[in-house]
């Protein structure tokens, strides 16, 4: 232990756009709902170095952080894994034909799924490197300097199965902080227009550009996008104000502020099914979905309550990118998401 498909190994997310349940769909741009596809939706491109003979890398999970892991021979029969800022977690031992995850210390996420395929003794120490995916179904395609220019809001869908034998529990997700979070004690926007957030803090650890998460004690206030920042200061342009379905609003000198990417995360109006049925479809990436409530919660309990899936039930996530009219080019806009929940 621990097998395949348990721990946080237990749900596993597809692409959809297949023409029936369990079809060969690799194309996340076609991932527009309908059945589930055979190809894992994946965070992480995987290099090995120096692989241990008899040992393949099939998955890494999302909860491992990006850079050069560490998968170990312990001895002839047992494996241990460290993430690239993580320590080496459980030995796992592993027969030849098994599938097994090891994960890093204390980092249920932070997991590999391997597999072996030959009898012969294990031994050496691998670097297994994980670079960040660009394009992926969570990142969605390049953003073009026409739709930069007028504004894009684009779609996705996935589907996560319970592929374990057992239950899981509290299933929540929701979007990540991609910076620490501060207090916009010194400027705050107006009700309407352009304008800045300055902050006696620091927001050096923000993207250069992107989306701010404006929240009046737990409650959202603004969602806006911001052009450009300093240590202190974000600048909002008037078009940059009221996404991803808040308004603009006068804010207050008490208000914190999180940088966030500029997604939404809807549940797919069928919930939580018996796996197999497709879940609704949309014509291009370009057209809403029917029917969904969107949240754009930074916290397990504002996010998608998804709940209990018996084994081998399936769930559609929608995930909606906003990019507004004039929004200044980057090379990389990164999409964070998080999830928790309870398994065998």
């Amino acid at each position: 232990m621990p097998a395949e498909k348990t721990r946080a190994d237990s749900l596993r997310e597809y692409l959809t756009g297949a023409a029936s349940d369990g079809a060969a769909q690799p194309n996340p741009d076609a991932s527009l709902g309908g059945y589930r596809s055979s190809t894992v939706a994946t965070s992480f491109d995987v290099t090995v170095t120096n692989p241990i003979s008899g040992i393949t890398v099939e998955y890494a999970g999302g909860g491992n952080a990006p850079g050069n892991g560490t998968l170990n021979a312990v001895d002839t029969n047992t494996l241990q894994w460290k993430c690239a800022d993580g320590s080496y977690g459980a030995s796992v031992s592993i027969a030849n034909g098994e599938t097994k995850i090891v994960e890093s210390y204390n980092a249920p996420g932070a997991y590999l799924l391997v597999t072996r395929t030959s009898a012969a003794d294990l031994s050496g120490t691998a670097t297994v490197t994980l670079t960040t995916q660009l394009n992926n179904v969570f990142g969605m395609d390049d953003v073009s300097s026409t739709e930069a220019s007028s504004g894009d809001t684009e779609y996705r869908a996935t589907l996560i199965k319970n592929e374990s034998t057992a239950a899981i529990a509290n299933f929540r997700r929701w979007i990540g902080s991609l910076g620490t979070a501060q207090v916009a004690d010194a400027t705050q926007l107006g009700a309407s227009g352009a304008g800045t957030l300055v902050t006696t803090g620091s927001l050096s650890t923000w993207p250069e550009s992107g989306f701010c998460h404006i929240k009046n004690g737990s409650a959202t206030r603004e969602i806006v996008y911001y052009s450009e920042r300093t240590d202190t200061t974000l600048t909002v342009p008037e078009d940059g104000r009221g996404m991803l379905g808040t308004s603009a609003t006068a804010g207050a000198s008490t208000d914190t502020i999180t940088p966030v990417p500029g997604i939404a995360l809807a549940i797919d109006p069928d919930g939580v099914t018996t796996s197999g049925p497709a879940i609704q479809t949309v014509i291009d990436e370009n057209t809403a979905p029917s029917g969904l409530t969107w949240l754009t919660g930074i916290t397990a309990d504002t996010g998608l309550n998804i709940g209990a899936m018996e084994a081998g039930q399936q769930i559609g996530i929608w995930m909606k990118r906003e990019v507004p009219p004039g929004a200044v080019a980057t090379t990389t806009a990164t999409t964070l998401i998080q999830d928790s929940f309870d398994a065998a």
